[in-house]
């Protein structure tokens, strides 16, 4: 377990949810990013999306600005919404690769599922009658503050839902200070952490729970990450029959309690985009009222994406899948599929195991 370790309160990425409103962490493009953008789908349309490197993606009117971008996700706040991006006349498929070229500016896209997406289509496919899925983005299910598995996490606004589907994001390193502030006995419980389960979309070699615990606050190279996605370690305590502890529940409990506090909610619209470090910054999604007719019906596209430059430096035990290469994500598993309502835990459930005094 890591020292305990002390986050200035200055910090740029020590913010609250009131600090801020949507338009001071907003870019808009302009017309002329729009026109480079455009110019960036014509030369790469003929490629396969996972073809399209950063380097077909550069154009002379975005570099310069997307660049002060990336710097905002990785060394200022830690999340950007852009907004502007041209969906009214494009296919999905051409609004896919817009969003593309510009998370291209801030790193490589990774693989989302055991399916070997790199493109996230963030709605509800939930059968008629049958029960949700255990990968939050193919549900409409209220989603609680989480990270996701790479080191900048971009989700796009293509068509919002009828009712629904706000948006909220907190600071991990401001929820420690306020751990640290008011309970910091419970610190080491986090700096512990908990095992994952890879929910069945694993290598074929690698045990479905992990063979250690991943913290919720660590320490690489002087600064401080946050990692934190309930369900997957509910899964893993419910796998192992391991009973939390009241101490673990009373930190998983006040870490979430405290998130919620201090976030900061907003609605993304068509055309706009967050880009996150997610390592610093943890986001959640409210339950959403979808639109009765398909081509209305609620979608977001989404981006896992590796930095080449300006890398966080995280712990090892971050990296779940243990992937070759030591890429995030999770590498494409022929066969497998992803995880269906079998391997949801949500806390109703897994607290039943919670250790006898």
């Amino acid at each position: 377990m890591s020292a305990i370790h002390a986050v200035a309160s200055d910090h740029k990425m020590v913010w609250r949810g009131g600090d801020f409103t949507k338009d001071d962490i907003a870019f808009d493009l302009t017309a002329r990013h729009a026109a480079a953008l455009e110019d960036v789908l014509s030369r790469t349309r003929a490629k396969k999306l996972v073809d399209i490197v950063p380097a077909d993606c550069r154009h002379p009117a975005l570099d310069v600005d997307l660049e002060k971008v990336f710097d905002e996700i990785q060394e200022g706040r830690g999340i950007v919404i852009v907004r502007g991006i041209p969906v009214a006349n494009h296919s999905v498929d051409d609004v896919g690769r817009l969003f593309w070229a510009l998370g291209a500016h801030f790193g490589r896209g990774v693989s989302q599922s055991a399916l070997g997406d790199v493109l996230g289509h963030v709605r509800d496919e939930t059968p008629p009658g049958g029960e949700e899925s255990a990968r939050g983005y193919t549900s409409r299910r209220e989603l609680s503050l989480h990270c996701d598995l790479a080191q900048i996490v971009g989700l796009m606004c293509v068509r919002q839902a009828r009712a629904g589907g706000e948006s909220q994001y907190a600071a991990g390193l401001a929820v420690h200070n306020e751990i640290a502030a008011t309970r910091p006995d419970l610190l080491p419980v986090l700096y512990r952490g908990f095992p994952y389960h890879r929910r069945g979309e694993e290598a074929a070699d690698q045990p479905c729970v992990t063979p250690y615990e991943i913290p919720v606050f660590s320490v690489r190279g002087g600064q401080m990450s946050v990692f934190m996605v309930r369900e997957i370690f509910n899964a893993a305590f419910r796998e192992l029959q391991r009973a939390f502890t009241r101490e673990e529940i009373e930190a998983i409990d006040l870490f979430r309690a405290t998130a919620q506090r201090l976030q900061f909610e907003t609605r993304l619209e068509p055309g706009e985009a967050t880009f996150l470090n997610n390592y610093a910054v943890m986001h959640a999604r409210s339950e959403f009222e979808d639109w009765d007719e398909p081509e209305q019906k609620r979608l977001m596209l989404r981006l896992w994406l590796d930095a080449e430059r300006k890398q966080r430096p995280v712990v090892r035990e971050i990296h779940i899948y243990e992937n070759k290469d030591g890429r995030s994500g999770i590498d494409y598993q022929p066969g497998r599929t992803r995880p269906g309502a079998d391997y949801r835990a949500p806390d109703e459930v897994v607290r039943q195991l919670v250790a006898a005094e």
